[in-house]
């Protein structure tokens, strides 16, 4: 185990392989808490974590397949990871190619015999370009996957939320600003028309959807308003937002990448509005990568965003399929040929999970990756991500750009543990379904 300063009040214990930890007040007998308390239940709980995070990191299954199957986007954001020569194109899967993948991934699902179902998520560049077979293929197979589509938002119809709420399809929708004239800079149309108001139309017809979940991309430009963000959302009853600092795996969105004081600062500021609405409305808005940061703390292996894991989800949790069927470890790696893992219309998805391209994006973890091998919550982070550090470093083994950012999250994590107030940055399904595999006292 090692030690690591919380703040002038706090220190923490912490195994950091399987994230068994304690928290001590500064002024009590360490030594004795420790010799007494701390040590005897890691001694009694240390092998069966092991063996559960070990279970975790490596063996978990494929979970979800992404589905890029409209190459075109009818956006041209700022940052878009994915490349802009293929968000001009016109590929576009045939409703029958996209049905003979879904069925794909049945099978596969069933080879193992266990009764899992698997989740497709219809993802960029803009899938309600192909609004119709995709409803189709939702109704068709929703008996046999789960389904999960992230969106542009700007071609829904007040129909099409009917439809979604109607077969619970989990929904991602992006706005980055409260203020029209920020969200309209980074989120345009080619021809340079803003999108604020056709989002936000979309989002009221949500209207507290559960299984919503708006993503606000944090850049130079709407860093400072992260606070806002979060007060706009909850009263237009969002329950779930994700802030996600953009990625530099595209040269182009480099230059927009906050600075990790102000990152830092604003984030956390964020973190309290939503805590400070949540606890005097009684209406819970979540911060959802902040969530899974305390998740990964307080129960590792019930985390659901598979980034935060070392090694990430990538080729192993999940994948990414194009427009024309080429299979990408995870979409920030489509357009990176290096990285390329076969085509799902060619190849079995058994022999793309075992492509040279996957093996080498699972080999990433932690242990190998420098700075992050010494480091106390090197297990809680995961040390995303591993295309943008690809991408900007062309050294896979170095740590991630916003290192120091998730240091102070996870930091910031353990205070909100401390102080009790966890139960603000959870949604209550989620804790409730949680119960102690130990704890000190018991």
């Amino acid at each position: 185990m090692t030690f690591c300063d919380i703040d002038e009040e706090t220190l923490l214990v912490i195994d950091p392989d399987i994230v068994f930890w304690a928290l001590i007040p500064k002024g009590e007998d360490i030594n004795s808490k420790i010799r007494h308390e701390i040590l005897p239940l890691y001694g009694r709980v240390k092998r069966e974590c092991e063996e559960e995070m070990h279970e975790f990191r490596f063996r978990s299954p494929l979970a979800v397949i992404y589905m890029n199957s409209v190459s075109r986007c009818n956006l041209n954001c700022s940052y878009c990871y994915i490349p802009q020569e293929i968000r001009k194109s016109h590929q576009q899967m045939e409703k029958e190619q996209l049905f003979e993948i879904l069925m794909k991934a049945c099978e596969y699902a069933e080879e193992d015999g266990s009764s899992r179902k698997l989740t497709i998520v219809f993802h960029g560049s803009e899938p309600l370009l192909m609004k119709e077979e995709i409803f189709d293929a939702i109704e068709e197979f929703e008996d046999r996957l789960y389904f999960g589509i992230q969106t542009n938002g700007t071609l829904f119809r007040e129909e099409d939320v009917g439809f979604l709420k109607k077969h619970g399809v989990s929904v991602g929708t992006t706005l980055d600003s409260p203020y029209p004239e920020i969200h309209n800079s980074l989120r345009k149309t080619w021809d340079g028309m803003g999108t604020f108001e056709k989002i936000v139309e979309a989002i009221e017809w949500f209207d507290g959807y559960q299984r919503l979940n708006v993503v606000t991309t944090v850049t130079k430009q709407n860093v400072s308003q992260l606070s806002e963000m979060v007060s706009f959302l909850h009263d237009k009853n969002v329950t779930s937002v994700l802030l996600n600092p953009v990625r530099g795996t595209q040269e182009s969105a480099r230059p927009l990448m906050p600075g990790k004081e102000e990152l830092i600062k604003y984030f956390i500021s964020a973190l309290k509005r939503a805590e400070e609405l949540t606890r005097k409305t009684k209406k819970q808005i979540i911060v959802g990568n902040f969530a899974n940061i305390l998740v990964g703390i307080i129960a590792p292996t019930a985390r659901k965003l598979m980034c935060d894991i070392s090694p990430c989800g990538g080729g192993r949790c999940f994948f990414a399929i194009g427009a024309k069927g080429d299979v990408f470890p995870c979409g920030e790696f489509i357009g990176i040929k290096e990285f390329y893992g076969g085509n799902i219309f060619r190849n079995s998805i058994s022999d793309i999970m075992d492509s040279e391209s996957f093996r080498m994006v699972r080999d990433r973890i932690v242990e190998k990756t420098e700075h992050c091998n010494t480091c106390a919550f090197r297990n809680i982070c995961g040390a995303p991500c591993p295309a943008e550090v690809y991408s900007m470093q062309g050294n896979f083994y170095n740590p991630s750009p916003y290192c120091e950012f998730y240091e102070e999250l996870i930091r910031f994590a353990f205070k909100m543990i401390t102080e009790d107030k966890v139960k603000y940055f959870l949604k209550e399904d989620v804790l409730n379904s949680l119960e102690y595999k130990y704890r000190l006292g018991e």
